[in-house]
């Protein structure tokens, strides 16, 4: 009887347990690579344990099984921390987006026999393939009402700006193309050493796996602009903008008896960073306690008493519609009338989009913050810099909330011929687990991308500056060297000045590119197939 349940066991391990164990291993090494963990290079790795067990020829079914299964723990392991809004919300997030990258393992699965025994020809237009659809269904997920772009590949490398420069030409798919390019080259090179050059005919074949070269050198290519620009932006014209960040760790925002409270953290940060003489001071999203149009006095005043110009994050309220904003306070003006409203709001979180809106009892699984109307374009901020011949009329564009996870929010910003990006957030919905460096390493790219400095103030952590080359220049950190906390800085910003050059760029047509090559490879191997078929 014992012997029997041992033999059993064994055959459930052979049957489920490693396919379980290999497609964790390869999300367990995609996690290590996230923020705030501190091993990007396992990006480059992760998909080796999965490719070694496409090897045995696993089925469809089982792949699919395995691999959502491990994909769906990644996910809650990933965003957890949207637990503490809508543990409802959280869930149904988390199935979504395990279910976006099981295309990619099916496809894998379905090309591994080309990719592993076929000519150098065939592997390549494998590993194209397959890193083109990567990138295809990371761009999906920017494109759909429940679509949350939220940590990409790419990301992985927000402290390595070394590999991100590429990025200004072709946005943030290019390094995540680069990296599952990567992987398929290292794991076609394994293959060679292990087991296909066994099987080749002449030395050549034997010795060299042209697949492992194709690797380093779009690494080479990947590198390369970093020193390139670096010595660009050292001889640039910068101006400095001495910039004040409140992080004042307001939460509960909302419950009876804060506002007060709150309002005098916001009032000490603010007296204090005005003795250090900045020239612009910003609060994060949200951070006034009502609507600013409509309790104003207070914070016109502090602004009149500083002497310095406000950025505030706030909700503004028009009859019975509401909006996330940022608005400007001017020390002898006061709010100005014209501002900037959120555009692409959290669903489930900001508003319940259709048709779950018609779902009774669907608005529970919303968190507490309540129903607001999206913004529909960019608003630019004139803002006046040093005096007379040396006057700078500085361009500071917003971005609120989770709208620096979308690239073309901040790409159409940026063409409105913007100096510098402000990012204003409100990350303490979620605790201290992650979530403000994950939402941080979209910054970087951005920056990159756009080639335009970013400065975050975040309510709850990871509030400083990214230049343009993505290298974080200063963050706010406590005594511990944690960004979780009440502080507030001034940081001296380097604003390049506008140059009139027109690089060029294609930003998210790579990611249509990469859609249309996949198909097309996608349709060559299916007939080719198909054609092998009928011809035996």
């Amino acid at each position: 009887m014992l012997s029997s349940q041992r033999l059993t066991l064994l055959a459930w391990g052979r049957e489920w347990g490693v396919p379980l164990f290999v497609s964790f291993s390869t999300y367990g090494l995609l996690w290590l690579a996230h923020a705030p963990r501190q091993s990007p290079e396992s990006a480059y790795i992760f998909l080796l344990p999965v490719l070694a067990w496409f090897h045995f020829k696993p089925g469809y079914r089982k792949t699919i099984i395995c691999l959502f299964i491990s994909g769906w723990v990644y996910q809650v392991a990933m965003v957890g921390w949207m637990r503490h809004v809508s543990p409802g919300g959280m869930w149904f997030a988390t199935f979504l987006l395990s279910c976006y990258s099981l295309p990619w393992f099916f496809a894998a699965r379905f090309l591994y026999e080309r990719f592993s025994t076929g000519d150098f020809i065939s592997r390549f237009l494998v590993i194209l393939g397959l890193s083109c659809f990567w990138v295809f269904i990371e761009w999906a997920r920017t494109l759909f009402t429940l679509g949350f772009p939220w940590c990409p590949l790419s990301v992985t490398q927000w402290e390595r700006p070394v590999i991100l420069q590429a990025a200004y030409f072709s946005g943030g798919w290019s390094v995540s193309f680069f990296l599952v390019f990567f992987n398929l080259c290292v794991g076609s090179y394994l293959h060679h050493i292990l087991i296909r050059r066994r099987k080749a005919k002449g030395f050549i074949e034997r010795s060299i796996c042209p697949d492992l070269y194709l690797g380093l050198l779009l690494l080479f290519f990947m590198v390369f602009p970093f020193f390139q620009n670096r010595s660009l932006n050292n001889n640039r014209d910068m101006d400095t903008l001495k910039v004040g960040i409140c992080q004042p760790y307001l939460l509960d925002k909302w419950e009876e008896g804060r506002a007060s409270m709150h309002k005098d953290i916001l009032r000490r940060q603010t007296k204090f960073l005005s003795l250090l003489k900045p020239d612009l001071i910003i609060w994060p999203e949200a951070s006034s306690p009502y609507p600013l149009n409509l309790d104003r006095l207070w914070a016109e005043e502090l602004s009149r008493e500083t002497q310095t110009p406000i950025l505030a994050g706030s909700v503004i309220r028009e009859k019975d519609t509401s909006y996330n904003a940022m608005v400007y306070l001017d020390p002898q003006s006061g709010m100005d009338s014209r501002w900037y409203a959120k555009q692409v709001l959290v669903p489930f979180g900001e508003y319940v989009p259709n048709p779950f809106a018609y779902i009774p009892g669907f608005r529970k699984l919303v968190g507490p913050v309540g129903n607001f109307l999206a913004g529909e374009h960019p608003h630019i901020f004139e803002f006046p810099l040093g005096g007379g011949d040396s006057r700078v009329n500085l361009r500071i564009g917003n971005l609120i909330c989770y709208e620096d996870i979308f690239p073309y929010i901040s790409r159409t910003t940026s063409e409105e011929d913007v100096d510098l990006l402000v990012v204003s957030t409100n990350d303490a919905w979620f605790k201290e687990e992650g979530c403000a460096e994950q939402h941080a390493a979209h910054s970087v790219l951005r920056a990159v991308e756009n080639g335009i400095p970013i400065v975050r103030c975040g309510n709850a952590g990871w509030s400083g500056w990214i230049d343009r080359m993505g290298i974080q220049r200063e963050v706010l950190r406590n005594k511990e060297g944690s960004v979780y906390f009440q502080g507030a800085k001034v940081l001296e910003v380097k604003v390049p000045r506008r140059s009139d050059n027109d690089e060029f760029r294609v930003g998210d047509h790579f990611a249509h590119i990469c859609g249309f090559l996949s198909l097309a490879i996608g349709l060559h191997v299916y007939f080719t197939n198909k054609k092998a078929a009928f011809n035996p």
